[in-house]
């Protein structure tokens, strides 16, 4: 007599994962210590930004939040828990503050510029002043030539300082690429802009070489 098989109704009980280590719990400790930290500095800044050039600060707040988060995290990604990652994420802010200021009233102050630069010197030796310098002064001739020549109107003064405090943060090279990166994606969106529109109007150049020098300091 064949003998039947009677299989279990209910499922057999799943395996519990293994327990998590002390290193991968502090390691994500770590990362959801820098994603807050960074998301409530954003917080404040924005209300701050809001306020002060009186914006919607629930739409502020969210933009702020959300870009510094998002930067923090590709960061982590990239740098780890190191200096770099401090340094990237102060430059985010203040790019974020800068290009809010451009958007509103299209003027950026300058003590932004000075800040950029203060950060600068983060995990930086004095010995590497003069090529940061250096790099500052080759950036900033070139866009000297269509500040004079458009008088102002497609390139400002508070563009070329920017370029100028990023480039002193970034280097030569990577201020290069950020400032090509920008002006690039400036071209190509306001060609976007200006064919849905009859004639040609100003428009806030910082937010876009915000995002080439952002973009340039992960190289």
């Amino acid at each position: 007599m064949n003998t039947m098989l009677i299989r279990p109704i209910l499922p057999t009980l799943p395996i519990l994962p293994p327990k998590i280590s002390a290193e991968t719990a502090m390691l994500i400790f770590n990362v959801m210590s820098f994603l807050m930290l960074a998301g409530i500095t954003a917080f404040l800044l924005s209300l701050y930004a809001a306020k002060r050039w009186k914006g919607d600060k629930t739409k502020t707040a969210l933009a702020f939040v959300l870009i510094t988060v998002s930067v923090t995290f590709l960061l982590l990604c990239f740098f780890g828990f190191a200096m770099s990652t401090v340094k990237g994420i102060l430059l985010c802010l203040i790019l974020l503050f800068s290009s809010y200021s451009d958007i509103r009233i299209r003027e950026a102050n300058d003590y932004i510029h000075i800040m950029i630069a203060l950060t600068a010197f983060i995990g930086r030796e004095p010995s590497d002043i003069p090529a940061m310098l250096l790099s500052s002064i080759l950036i900033i001739l070139p866009m000297l030539i269509p500040v004079i020549i458009c008088k102002g109107k497609a390139i400002g003064g508070a563009d070329v300082k920017l370029s100028a405090a990023c480039t002193f943060l970034l280097g030569i090279s990577r201020g290069i690429v950020g400032l090509m990166a920008g002006l690039t994606i400036v071209v190509l969106a306001n060609l976007i802009i200006q064919t849905r529109k009859n004639q040609a109007e100003g428009f806030p150049l910082i937010p876009y070489l915000a995002v080439g020098f952002m973009a340039a300091y992960f190289i």
